[in-house]
């Protein structure tokens, strides 16, 4: 078996009451362009975002058609912590060989679900994370293909449109938060007192610093900075 995981980062989500009123943050003040939506009924809605540089952004809300809307996770996030960021998906050939190690090393990996044939998935504890959702998934289809099963029209983000790098995260325990992920593929550094995380040819990383844990904002390059909002989304921290 493996000693860690041969994963590539695919995108941050973050959870919003409305991504029609988010829309004006994500795509008309930072240049992302729509590249996926999927409804979940009963559960969720998703629209994906692209910017410039190849990250993706997905921004998540309750499904208005829920059963039982005290039931729906996002809505029991949003009431929890507010809009922020919800999770980081790092793609995978094999969810249940890449939760066999993870798992060797002390982590669990839970909800995992193979039952359908174009989306597999399973969820690192948060608590084991600091803070934050990891989902291991995998997908039988590419974005380009995904976009045209549901007719969307993928947009190319401007050239000169803001780059997404990356949620920031607090940890507190850089070691360990070190040690998890080197297990979850990524190359990690310290720097500037805490840690960049990033795999090879991806343009998605994580910034990790000390302190109580959980998820800070969404690095941008070329943008200015941008508060946490209850309709907008997660805080954009500017990185020159």
């Amino acid at each position: 078996m493996a000693d860690r995981l041969d994963a590539t980062p695919d995108h941050v989500a973050v959870a919003v009451p409305d991504f029609d009123v988010a829309h004006r943050r994500w795509n008309d003040e930072l240049g992302g362009r729509t590249c996926s939506w999927f409804h979940a009924k009963g559960y969720f809605r998703s629209r994906q975002y692209r910017f410039s540089g190849g990250a993706k952004l997905e921004l998540i809300q309750p499904s208005e058609t829920a059963p039982d809307p005290d039931a729906n996770f996002v809505r029991r996030f949003l009431g929890k912590h507010g809009s922020r960021v919800h999770h980081l998906t790092l793609k995978v050939a094999d969810v249940r060989e890449a939760a066999s190690i993870v798992e060797a090393q002390g982590f669990d990996v839970i909800d995992i679900d193979t039952s359908n044939d174009y989306w597999h998935e399973g969820f690192l504890r948060p608590s084991q994370v600091g803070g934050l959702i990891v989902q291991i998934a995998w997908a039988r289809h590419s974005d380009e293909e995904w976009a045209a099963r549901h007719d969307v029209d993928i947009e190319p983000p401007p050239a000169d449109g803001a780059r997404l790098l990356g949620p920031v995260l607090r940890h507190p325990d850089l070691d360990e938060a070190h040690r998890l992920w080197t297990l979850l593929g990524a190359e990690v550094t310290r720097a500037d007192g805490g840690l960049d995380v990033a795999w090879p040819g991806a343009p998605l990383g994580v910034r990790i610093e000390a302190g109580d844990p959980g998820p800070v904002g969404l690095r941008f390059a070329g943008a200015a900075p941008l508060p946490q909002d209850p309709e907008l989304g997660a805080a954009v921290l500017a990185t020159p």
